[in-house]
């Protein structure tokens, strides 16, 4: 905890906090992939202030709650406290291996990262990227090139999804490559992590599981957290325990589809470890199963068999189990939740300290009336709402 002491000796002012369990941190460690999302949310008390969040992915790409720093207000300085006190926390992660973050551009954040981790790589989240893009380019034409181009998984398909965008749009092609491709293509993404995604939607989602919390004192608002990790922790590793398999079920969902995608496509062995598989008119793609890799891209990416490989495999009839990364596997899932968090009693149990007390944040007031929503993007469903008709044509039954 960071105190803002006046210099004349009297009794400090709240400032920071921060804030890390030892079953959530060691669990992500053990058991999670070197890949880390960082965000801040507001906090709905009287004296205001953020939570800034670290999170990890489990196995069964669920979040894990990693580390968390109450602040003043989401600038460089209180990043960079935050993130060299959750540096000394994890180390250089397991096998040296660097940390992949990904962010939504906040304020001071970039610099931060980049000063206290220059080796490591960052990620831009795509769905804030969009917004900025769409207020400059509209257009369903051009939001599916701008995807086009970040969901490329080599070089050579990001740079014809360029030249697309240029024809299309000169000005748009200028702005987007502006911006380093390794911040937002998974063409330029290394497989440190074996994570493909493009959004950092899991912050998005903790934010609103603690929604109810942000609304209590902070001793309050830690206490409902620690408890609901608590019990997350228990659910988590019971529901493993009872599962089967040895994949995690969310991973074997998406290799499911890769293989039922690759029935349609033809592959030749050249007789070592390597083959050639047709795709289609004009596509043709490698695979090597001895380095795991493909030439979409996505095989070393994400660490399990993209659909180019699942028709390989199945071609040497060898299990698929055999192709798939640890990370992902049953036993590496159940050693991030081997960790308890201990019960506490309610503070009248307390044990009482000699240390001088300490005042209240000051309050920070921001510009303009207080929200209690998100405020959400134009093409952003409403809360309840899968989707949205917004651009879409609507045809009578009747007519059709």
């Amino acid at each position: 905890m960071q105190i803002d002491k006046p210099p004349d000796g009297s009794s400090g002012t709240f400032q920071r906090l921060y804030y890390c369990l030892y079953a959530c941190k060691k669990g992500f460690l053990d058991g999670c992939r070197p890949i880390i999302g960082l965000d801040g949310c507001f906090l709905k008390t009287a004296f205001g202030g953020q939570l800034l969040s670290a999170l990890g992915r489990d196995g069964n790409d669920n979040m894990v709650p990693i580390a968390f720093a109450v602040v003043e207000v989401e600038r460089y300085d209180s990043w960079k406290w935050f993130l060299e006190l959750l540096m000394a926390d994890l180390g250089m992660g397991r096998d040296n291996i660097p940390w992949t973050f990904i962010s939504d551009r906040q304020k001071g954040l970039v610099h931060a990262v980049n000063e206290l981790f220059p080796n490591s790589e960052h990620r831009f989240c795509l769905r804030h990227m969009y917004q900025n893009f769409n207020q400059k380019f509209k257009g369903k034409e051009m939001k599916d090139m701008f995807w086009a181009a970040a969901s490329a998984g080599n070089e050579r398909e990001w740079k014809m999804a360029m030249i697309e965008l240029e024809k299309t749009n000169k000005e748009a092609a200028e702005w987007l490559s502006r911006i380093p491709p390794a911040l937002w293509s998974r063409s330029h993404f290394t497989g440190y992590s074996k994570c493909d995604i493009l959004v950092n939607n899991l912050n998005e989602s903790f934010n609103n599981y603690i929604l109810e919390a942000r609304e209590l004192p902070i001793i309050g608002m830690l206490e409902w957290i620690r408890r609901r990790l608590m019990q997350r922790i228990q659910t988590k590793r019971s529901g493993m325990q009872k599962f089967q398999g040895e994949i995690c079920p969310n991973i074997a969902e998406k290799i499911d589809k890769n293989q039922k995608l690759s029935r349609t496509f033809v592959a030749t062995w050249d007789g070592g470890h390597k083959y050639e598989v047709d795709c289609g008119v004009r596509k043709c793609v490698v695979v090597d199963l001895r380095e795991w890799t493909c030439t979409c891209g996505y095989f070393q990416l994400t660490g399990y068999p993209c659909a180019h490989a699942c028709a390989a495999i199945g071609v040497c009839r060898l299990p698929i189990k055999n192709y798939v990364h640890a990370c992902y596997t049953r036993a590496e899932y159940l050693k991030t939740y081997a960790y308890t968090i201990t019960p506490v009693p309610s503070d009248i149990y307390w044990i009482t300290t000699e240390e001088e007390s300490i005042n209240p944040p000051a309050v920070r007031r921001m510009p303009g009336r207080p929200k209690k929503l998100h405020r959400r993007a134009q093409d952003e469903p409403k809360k309840g709402q899968v989707s949205t008709r917004k651009g879409l044509v609507v045809h009578c039954k009747r007519c059709t």
